[in-house]
């Protein structure tokens, strides 16, 4: 029950303070201040570092690439008999997308103007919140949260493969402001709205894990990812398995 009423209060919260953002946000399309700390983040720039950014962005936070990955990830999991898992990975993802197309309609705040920051290319697409940063929590940050209630002890490649989503989310924020694509606001949307999805998707997820849905031989699962019956025992003692 803590866990659960944590990852609610947690959703809430950041729910709770997405709603005054998206208000503040329709009513400052292009805001002064916003315009000063896009200068602060562009201040150094160069051919390279603007690819590598470029790169880097996309990687971490296109929404089209995200939801076109989530199929295959989605589908080793399933492989695996992770079913619940699999399901997760893409409705997670794409319901979030959703949710999201509508927030940006009743927002209608637009792209940063080239007129006033540099940015990569013009766009008609609303620009809160961000993309990007939502898509970024919602797929790197659930794979992040599955990696550790499914890793096996505490081995030194399993904590380095975890720190490229954890990476991947945290650097995603700042690339959107560098590259003029989004208001710093924007990306606090992005991360509030990830965030709150993500907790909430959390919880659902081990609701439905507790109730054995649509498990099958969950004793196999483990034995098939490596898991020790040591660790399997300590994930049933803290609820997530």
């Amino acid at each position: 029950m803590k866990r659960d009423q944590l990852l609610l209060v947690t959703s809430a919260v950041q729910f709770a303070l997405l709603a005054p953002l998206a208000w503040w946000a329709h009513k400052h399309p292009q805001p002064p201040v916003e315009v000063g700390i896009t200068h602060i983040f562009q201040k150094k720039r160069s051919a390279f570092l603007h690819y590598a950014i470029r790169i880097l962005s996309t990687i971490a936070g296109s929404a089209i690439l995200l939801n076109v990955l989530v199929v295959p990830v989605a589908a080793v999991l399933w492989k695996r008999h992770l079913r619940l898992e699999a399901i997760m990975t893409v409705g997670i993802s794409w319901t979030s997308a959703l949710v999201r197309m509508v927030i940006k309609v009743l927002v209608d705040r637009p792209r940063p103007s080239p007129l006033l920051v540099h940015t990569t290319k013009p766009s008609r697409k609303g620009s809160f919140p961000s993309g990007h940063v939502a898509s970024s929590l919602d797929f790197w940050g659930w794979l992040f949260v599955l990696g550790i209630l499914l890793m096996k002890g505490n081995r030194q490649w399993q904590k380095r493969l975890l720190s490229l989503p954890a990476l991947f989310v945290v650097l995603v924020g700042p690339s959107r402001i560098y590259l003029g694509d989004h208001w710093s606001t924007d990306v606090l949307g992005g991360y509030l709205f990830g965030g709150g999805w993500l907790c909430l998707s959390l919880r659902l997820y081990l609701r439905l894990k507790e109730k054995g849905v649509l498990a099958s031989g969950q004793g196999e699962v483990y034995v098939k990812l490596g898991i020790s019956k040591g660790v399997h025992r300590g994930l049933s003692f803290y609820g997530f398995a």
